[in-house]
């Protein structure tokens, strides 16, 4: 311990006495130092104390704040998966009961009271599943949608309406991946999923498309790349690059070998040549740590490949911002008539006039009163189209033009596989004879067998090609040119068109030319010709839980055997839906936990760490205390004596 010696020679009283009190000073202020020690238990206060034991424990202080928020995100979290799956049991309980009573109510011998009291059995489940849906946790919806301040799901005039989101909450836990807090109405109960998933867009190559939504969305890395010719090389700097226009805009400014070059843009290609078309050596290749040339399909570092060369396979991505004339291909689609979208017994017709870009057209079809929420899927260039309402049909048809089918939208196209008639139920064939039987007005009669047609293509087809209907006063068919389902029209005479299906055949009935419970369909003059306007042969459910009940009550009260039937295996695949996501929720919870015990284990350590760095050693405080106590009696004892000294004692 420093202790300032006395000075042997002969020093001046002032400077003797300075030295003295620097002494009595320093063991103060160690002595104080140790009782702060004492009283707060640390070593460094502050980080003149110990500048490096400072600087570990200040990260290792941010690691333990750290630490900590990631063990209150785990508790929260835990909490969340509880309430989820306390959501989940109920919806699964609620299914397995409706399943129950579905099987029951497949039986035909069934009262009309008891259909009523199942229906209304039912309709409790469905209650509960709609509860479920709306369970809130902390103010946030468990299932429809986080952020979503009131209740998901609402009840509108018999149907059920979906005002909530896919929204789910996110947090971190450690472990280096985000945590889902909940989950999506659409994963639990399958309420807005997509009834429709349209055709690709197909956009085409422009100047103006972007790097990054090249190749399917993969995109395009600029770069640096360089061009040789047979004597000379150029290399182009294109990492400022935008543009697929940008990269064939820097490469027409090249000359190589007095050459300038040419670059084409199609559909779907980049093409290099030289300007004046004649051949030569054209080797391009990526610089170092680039890989435009090779992302872009145009490398050729040996020049075996003689111009020009031919960059394909870009296939650009469909974006919100991608104008409407770049689709099908380059070719354009023409929306002008728009289309009409049947909910129900509800139509709307959605005006697109004025749109410009496949942005524009989701927000004209999501500010309808349709009911429908339709986005672009980035992966496929798809619209996927979800139905907010769940009990009623939907239907995208035409509105006089070819907009719905443009768009690949059109819910019952001439593609559609009869097997998924009726609701995947199919067409029942008549064994013993014709399954469909059309009356020309003129009263020549067509029958047609149709087990062999695979389409709706396929039964036009054979309409239009049949041996009695190729002459003049011949029945035309298609597809109706607003809205949805066939149409048959044929010229005046007689009698109208009629429709009919032998035996024990619902052909008619299930390509829409029959109206359901009745076994003809007849035509109705219009403008000049006489007119068979069939119905929707392929109208789509809302889809999900909640549709089910909705659709399984009615089905009991009827007594409709083969549609109870039907939902009982729709059932049986949103308890499935159900049960899986409940699972998952269980999955999360086990991970979660996990990863808390390790953040917690992780936190001990840090706080060991900063212990030994900041934390005093009491015993060992207590032994410098006293020994700076005694040094400090000392010094004043020393000072007390001096005090008493004359000129005598320096003589």
């Amino acid at each position: 311990m420093a202790l300032l010696p006395v000075s042997t020679n002969r020093v001046s009283t002032p400077l003797n006495s300075q030295r003295l009190l620097y002494q009595l000073n320093s063991d103060q202020l160690a002595i104080q130092r140790y009782y702060d020690q004492l009283s707060t238990g640390r070593r460094v206060l502050r980080l003149s104390d110990d500048p490096a034991a400072a600087s570990r424990a200040i990260s290792l202080q941010r690691a333990i704040a750290n630490s900590e928020q990631l063990e209150r995100n785990a508790t929260a979290t835990e909490a969340y998966h509880r309430s989820t799956d306390g959501a989940l049991a109920r919806v699964n309980e609620a299914l397995t009961q409706a399943r129950g009573v579905a099987v029951e109510a497949a039986q035909g011998v069934l009262s009309q009271d008891e259909r009523e009291a199942m229906a209304i059995t039912i309709r409790q489940a469905l209650d509960s599943v709609i509860t479920s849906g709306n369970a809130m946790f902390t103010d946030h919806p468990l299932l429809g949608g986080m952020l979503h301040g009131k209740a998901a799901i609402e009840s509108e005039e018999g149907t059920i309406r979906f005002n909530g989101s896919d929204a789910v909450g996110i947090t971190s836990v450690g472990g280096g991946t985000p945590t889902l807090l909940t989950v999506s109405g659409q994963e639990a109960i399958g309420i807005a999923s997509p009834f429709l998933v349209g055709e690709p867009l197909e956009a085409a190559l422009t100047a103006d498309t972007r790097l990054v939504d090249l190749r399917g969305g993969q995109g395009v890395e600029p770069g640096s790349i360089e061009l040789i010719g047979s004597s000379e090389s150029v290399q182009l700097d294109l990492q400022n690059a935008a543009t697929i226009g940008d990269v064939a805009d820097m490469l027409r400014t090249v000359t190589l070998d007095g050459r300038s070059l040419s670059v084409v843009l199609g559909n779907d290609t980049i093409s290099v040549q030289y300007d004046d078309g004649l051949p030569g050596t054209l080797m391009i290749t990526d610089m170092p740590g680039s890989r435009l040339a090779r992302d872009l399909r145009i490398e050729n570092p040996d020049g075996l490949q003689p111009p020009p060369i031919i960059g394909d396979g870009l296939t650009p991505r469909v974006t919100e911002n991608t104008p409407l004339s770049q689709l099908n291909g380059g070719l354009g689609v023409n929306l002008t008539d728009g289309i009409v979208i049947d909910r129900g017994g509800e139509r709307f017709t959605i005006d697109f006039s004025d749109t410009q870009t496949v942005g524009d057209v989701l927000i004209r079809m999501n500010r309808s009163d349709a009911d429908v929420r339709v986005e672009l899927d980035a992966d496929s260039d798809r619209l996927l189209v979800r139905g907010l309402v769940s009990g009623v049909d939907y239907s995208i048809g035409e509105n006089g033009g070819p907009a719905a089918t443009a768009l690949g939208i059109r819910s019952a196209s001439a593609d559609v596989f009869l097997s998924d008639l009726g609701r995947g139920r199919g067409i029942r064939y008549h064994a013993g004879g014709p399954d469909l039987v059309i009356t020309r007005p003129d009263g020549n009669v067509l029958e047609f067998e149709l087990e062999g047609a695979e389409t709706i293509q396929d039964v036009i087809d054979a309409i239009r090609n049949h041996p009695g209907n190729q002459d003049a006063a011949r029945v035309q068919v298609g597809l109706n040119t607003v809205g949805n389902g066939l149409q048959l029209t044929a010229p005046l005479n007689t009698q109208p068109i009629r429709v009919t299906q032998p035996g024990t055949s619902d052909a008619g009935i299930r390509l829409g030319l029959i109206p359901p419970g009745q076994q003809e369909g007849a035509s109705v003059t219009v403008g000049g010709v006489t007119r068979l306007a069939g119905t929707d042969f392929h109208p789509r459910d809302a889809g999900g839980a909640i549709d089910t009940l909705l659709r399984l009550e009615r089905a009991v009260r009827e007594g409709d055997l083969p549609e109870i039937g039907r939902l009982q295996s729709q059932l049986d695949q949103d308890l499935d839906q159900s049960s899986r996501t409940r699972g998952r929720v269980g999955v999360w919870s086990r991970t979660v936990e996990e990863l808390k015990t390790a953040v917690q284990d992780e936190n001990v350590l840090l706080k060991e760490q900063a212990s030994e760095a900041l934390d005093a050693d009491l015993a060992e405080v207590i032994s410098n205390l006293t020994a700076r106590q005694t040094a400090l009696e000392a010094s004043m004892r020393f000072i007390g004596q001096t005090a008493n000294l004359t000129v005598l004692n320096f003589l």
